[in-house]
């Protein structure tokens, strides 16, 4: 995980020094015909430049400071082992994105987001007790996804839960409830309403499910499609960053229950 967060931060880097040096050009009315490069291998016999080190020192800087920078206090280790058909983490996951991009989506179509349908997978780590740092969500969620909104016709809302009935993994989902047994979901209720199995909705996932990420083919032709264009990364942090404590538990959102219930 520390491997990729460097990937991450030194990709961030090089992409800071070559805007410098483009808008540099500019000004000089130069035109860059040709880019070369080739790869250095990084062990204990090589040997530093001074003058390299001195244009980097700054940007590393600037870089270990917005990475540390603290959000708020968890008061508990959050996990997505917790349940056996949800955890907090994912609960909490999903409720951020949701919140965040049913207000865009409001804001642009006039329209709301039914509900919301994350990967169990997406979630690359756990979130520590202690001070939370952006560090911590970049580790947690290590890539560039960003939100968008499917309107899914009513055969394949059907696919979706189908795809949950025969996963029964606690993959992150909001403002759904679903009850099954052992084997199949005999319960839904979306946003306090009863499932209505011809009905399209509205379904809040990012950009790599929405194209079939995680077998989850029924995400790849939606009726439409909108694109929020704010990384589920940032969504997060964004929230985070305008709270004090952070809150997050169980709900029942996603449970297995007797045949009785």
């Amino acid at each position: 995980m520390r491997t990729k967060l460097y990937k991450i931060l030194v990709l961030i880097f090089f992409s800071g020094l070559l805007n410098i040096f483009l808008t540099s050009c500019k000004e000089n009315n130069i035109q860059i015909k040709k880019i070369t490069g080739k790869q250095e291998e990084i062990n204990l016999n090589f040997q530093s430049d001074s003058a390299y080190i001195d244009i980097i020192l700054p940007y590393k800087i600037k870089l270990q400071d917005e990475i540390n920078t603290i959000l708020c206090y968890n008061p508990r280790t959050l996990k997505r082992e917790e349940g056996d058909l949800e955890s907090s983490l994912g609960n909490l996951y999903a409720d951020i994105c949701f919140q965040k991009a049913d207000s865009l989506f409001y804001k642009k179509t006039g329209k709301r987001i039914d509900f919301a349908l994350f990967n169990y997978g997406g979630i690359r780590t756990e979130i520590p007790k202690g001070e939370i740092s952006v560090k911590n969500i970049f580790e947690l969620m290590p890539f560039e996804n960003k939100l968008v909104v499917a309107r899914l016709s009513a055969d394949q809302v059907k696919s979706l839960f189908r795809y949950l009935e025969e996963k029964k993994e606690p993959h992150p989902i909001s403002h759904i409830k679903i009850k099954m047994n052992a084997n199949k979901i005999t319960g839904i209720t979306i946003n306090n309403q009863a499932y209505d199995t011809l009905k399209s909705y509205f379904v809040l996932t990012h950009d790599y499910l929405q194209h079939g990420g995680d077998n989850m083919a029924f995400f790849k032709e939606p009726i439409s499609l909108f694109n929020t264009e704010y990384k589920v990364r940032d969504a997060i942090i964004d929230h985070l960053s305008n709270l004090d404590t952070l809150h997050a538990s169980l709900d029942g959102r996603f449970k297995i229950t007797n045949q009785h219930e």
